[in-house]
């Protein structure tokens, strides 16, 4: 698994992440990169770019030698938890006791990670809310085991020092001690808890901000950071952080680590964009730019090019990237502190995508024995194009592509089934389940959840912001647009990792394909048993609704520029050969508007082909019929534009393989329109060359953002 998605270069020896962790999957390192501070790895990368399974791999490679723990920042069972007690617990405090629990869990080299500074400070949390002497009680015994039982080796070597502050500090949380502590009695319970503690305490807590070098003092400012308010509360959280992080960190340093202990220790956060990750990142991060060091490795997964909490930030110097796909790491970290600029610590790890021969290998192995090589290939071909390379959208079609159907389009895949909760689903359903429903933008109103995924299926077929405006404002999607408009909708897609294309509302070419095919085709109908009524053959299905208003949208507007299609007529005539409306008026529209002379040349080139970028879903295929016979009654420049633009279509169609003879028809039609237009003949012999070029050469005609990496096969 871990080669098939590419990662062996993160993760092989003497690779990236066994530097980073100072050991391999056999043992210790001989050298430690990156001196005495490490840098924060962010992993960056839309939904499927397998940032989990990257995080996965981490804690299962190297978890049996050093505590590497994995927590999912938007799990709600920190929210629920939370809520059980919310005067002295917080998702962000239930994220971090998971953690300590876990350290104190671990049984490797070197035994468990006990942490009496966080145990401190949360029971002074505790401790500090009037809490009735029942819940006081279940609230510090929680807590008592990340105390946890001393090593062997550390008793031996150290005389029970450790035992003994340990003990200390368990013995003032039994329950025979617990009282209701207000006044008096809680100044007593938290100098007890930092005199008990000893120096891990001490030397944590006394240099709380306003403490004035007593830990007693910062345990009570702590406490009472943690209730005043939302600003109170993240300061308190990110303190207790960095507590956790000084236990962790004590474990590892000092002779008996250096004997006992392999490698370095590992935080890895996903869903780091969700707030409580939010809040542990910036912690960290301000930590490291005030100048504290630390040896713990923290990897979190990110779903922006560029953090929100760091987008804003004033910066002299660029954050620092690794592409593993183009680069090397970088061999060394030039850390240097500096208040206020967070992204100075900070390593950007953009995901990388997996290359062509991997994506083959993929579907080779769903497919398992070839008989027929051909099908194989064309198989291959779809997986790539559909799939933008993206690792599970490699997996899950190559698994639809396992008994290798026969594909006339691309889209035809999307309908093929794989196992999902061990039941059959069409993939199309189902990776529109696992990168949207299950991927959902962190600051998308609750309100909204459960139609985000209708409202953006709707929205497949926009172009532009104004399309989509338009969509929006159409009585068919008031409810799943449930007062968003077309901006917020383009950010929360963007949050959420998603790209952005100059041409497309949807800027990711295959999201926009599982999109266009649910709206085709919604969940639920079978084209095979009812193919009287199968989605998208009749006049008021959504597919056809929406291309039909657009279609009337921009037929009814004024002739003016339009940013996606040269003008508004192009744009109108576009939605109009999809809903079904016949070429007739855009042959008509090409017609009118050719040049005589060179002067307007180039915009008409860019209208027939801006035209012709239409999706066909469904119906009898008649375009490479017509670029050989002309079936409009015309004139001869009409029968030889309805050639042209069903010849152009088809070499623009980007879910199909190349079409060779369609290339080379465009190009002879394009030649002999300028032999009988000489004013036009310089501009269309230059088009008949480039655009023959890119055909043959399987790409677009018109790249975009979201097509510059297709090509029509092998």
């Amino acid at each position: 698994m871990v080669v098939r998605l590419g990662f062996e270069e993160l993760l092989g020896d003497e690779r990236f992440f066994p530097r980073l962790l100072a050991r391999n999957a056999h043992g210790r390192m001989r050298a430690r990169p990156y001196g005495p501070d490490v840098p924060c790895v962010l992993l960056t990368g839309g939904p499927g770019t397998g940032k989990q399974q990257l995080l996965e791999a981490l804690r299962d490679r190297f978890g049996e030698k050093a505590p590497v723990v994995l927590v999912d920042c938007a799990d709600p069972q920190y929210e629920r938890e939370a809520g059980e007690r919310p005067s002295c617990r917080s998702a962000t405090t239930e994220t971090l006791y998971d953690i300590a629990l876990r350290m104190e869990e671990w049984d490797g080299p070197g035994g468990a990670v006990p942490t009496p500074r966080f145990f401190a400070g949360m029971a002074a949390v505790a401790a500090g809310q009037g809490l009735r002497q029942q819940e006081l009680d279940e609230e510090l015994a929680r807590y008592r085991p990340l105390l946890g039982p001393p090593s062997p080796w550390w008793s031996r070597l150290f005389k029970n020092v450790a035992h003994g502050y340990l003990g200390a500090l368990a013995a003032i949380v039994a329950p025979a001690a617990a009282m209701p502590l207000v006044g008096a009695a809680l100044s007593e319970f938290l100098e007890m808890l930092a005199t008990s503690g000893e120096e891990p305490v001490q030397g944590t807590y006394r240099n709380y901000p306003g403490a004035g070098g007593s830990a007693a003092t910062g345990l009570r400012l702590l406490g009472n950071s943690f209730h005043k308010g939302e600003e109170g509360r993240r300061f308190a959280e990110g303190f207790l952080f960095r507590a956790l992080l000084e236990d962790v960190e004590a474990a590892y340093s000092g002779p008996g680590a250096r004997l006992n202990r392999i490698g370095r220790p590992a935080v890895l956060l996903h869903s780091s964009n969700w707030p409580v990750g939010r809040r542990l990142l910036a912690a960290t991060l301000a930590g490291r730019a005030e100048g504290r060091h630390g040896c713990t490795v923290l990897v979190a997964s990110e779903r922006m090019p560029e953090p929100l909490f760091l987008a804003g930030e004033q910066r002299t110097v660029e954050l620092s990237v690794y592409q593993p796909d183009e680069q090397a790491p970088p061999e060394t970290w030039e850390w240097l502190p500096a208040r206020g600029t967070l992204g100075r610590s900070v390593l950007l790890l953009r995901m990388p995508s997996l290359t062509s021969g991997q994506v083959k290998q993929q579907v080779l192995e769903q497919v398992g024995a070839v008989d027929n090589a051909d099908l194989l290939l064309r198989a291959q071909d779809a997986v790539s194009r559909l799939s933008g390379h993206r690792p599970r959208m490699v997996q899950r079609l190559a698994e639809a592509a396992a008994r290798l159907p026969g594909l006339d389009n691309d889209r035809d895949l999307l309908g093929h089934p794989v196992l999902f909760d061990d039941a059959p689903a069409p993939v199309r359903d189902v990776l529109l389940e696992e990168l949207v429903v299950r991927r959902l933008p962190e600051r998308l109103p609750a309100g909204h959840t459960d139609r985000w995924l209708d409202l953006l299926t709707h929205l497949s077929v926009a172009h532009s912001g104004d399309c989509a405006r338009t969509l929006l404002r159409s009585g068919e999607l008031e409810q799943p647009a449930g007062g968003l408009t077309a901006d917020q909708v383009q950010q929360y897609l963007l949050e959420s990792g998603w790209p952005a294309c100059e041409r497309h509302f949807i800027g990711d070419f295959g999201l926009r394909q599982l999109l266009m095919s649910r709206l085709y085709e919604p969940a639920g109908t079978d084209p095979d048993t009812d193919p009287g009524t199968a989605p998208g053959t009749g006049p008021t299905t959504d597919w056809h609704r929406n291309h039909t208003l657009l279609h009337a949208h921009y037929r009814g507007l004024p002739e003016a520029p339009d940013h996606a299609f040269g003008t508004t007529a192009a744009h109108g005539l576009n939605h109009d050969l999809v809903a079904g409306g016949g070429p007739e008026r855009a042959i008509r529209h090409l017609a009118a508007e050719f040049p005589a002379t060179g002067t307007r040349a180039e915009e008409w080139c860019e209208q027939l082909l801006a035209i012709a970028q239409a999706p066909l879903l469904g119906g009898p295929d008649v375009r490479r019929a017509r670029m050989n016979v002309a079936e409009i009654v015309g004139t001869t420049l009409e029968r030889q534009l309805d050639q042209l633009l069903h010849a152009v279509w088809l070499c623009e169609e980007r879910t199909r393989p190349a079409d060779a003879a369609a290339a080379e028809k465009m190009g002879e039609l394009l030649g002999a329109l300028a032999l009988a237009h000489p004013g036009a003949a310089p501009v269309l012999a230059n088009r008949a060359a480039e655009w023959g070029g890119r055909a043959r050469g399987r790409r677009p005609l018109q790249p975009c953002a979201c097509t510059s990496h297709i090509t029509w096969g092998s």
